[in-house]
């Protein structure tokens, strides 16, 4: 696992939505970090990158990023957007995370387009109806296996 010195921006455009989905009073992720993760592997599937726009931007430190899964995705999605490992380099560190951050903005989007459009729902409701339409189904239960009997010999 490596660490980033690179703060993480969110856009300002798509605050209220990253702050429904993550946070404090969010149900779906217990983190900012841990909702703009899910947006950008959301952005990622549905090849929505989107650069920062002039509304301006706020950092998530760095730090947030150390010791723990969602830095290894910074650097996963940018192998997945580059198909090349050069871009795992230390001095290429910033455009790992510009590409995580404008794939974290278009899987914003998408899902402010889905609290737009079902906005008679509440957010985790209008998120996964919007995961249905493009073919993202929750889990289904699995029956618990019968209990296994030992033989006796």
């Amino acid at each position: 696992m490596r660490l980033i010195h690179t703060p993480v921006r969110r856009s300002k455009t798509y605050e209220n939505a990253l702050q429904a989905l993550g946070g404090k009073e969010a149900t779906l992720f217990p983190t900012l970090r841990e909702a703009l993760t899910f947006c950008a592997v959301l952005g990622y599937k549905e090849r929505r990158r989107l650069p920062f726009d002039n509304a301006g931007s706020e950092d998530i430190a760095g730090a947030q990023y150390q010791l723990n899964d969602a830095v290894d995705m910074v650097f996963a999605l940018a192998l997945a957007d580059q198909k090349n490992s050069d871009i795992l380099r230390p001095e290429k560190e910033k455009d790992c995370v510009q590409i995580y951050e404008e794939y974290a903005n278009g899987g914003l989007d998408l899902v402010q387009s889905w609290i737009d459009r079902y906005s008679d729902l509440s957010v985790e409701d209008a998120v996964w109806r919007g995961l249905n339409t493009i073919g993202v189904k929750p889990t289904v239960a699995q029956k618990p296996t019968a209990e296994v009997v030992e033989p006796t010999f």
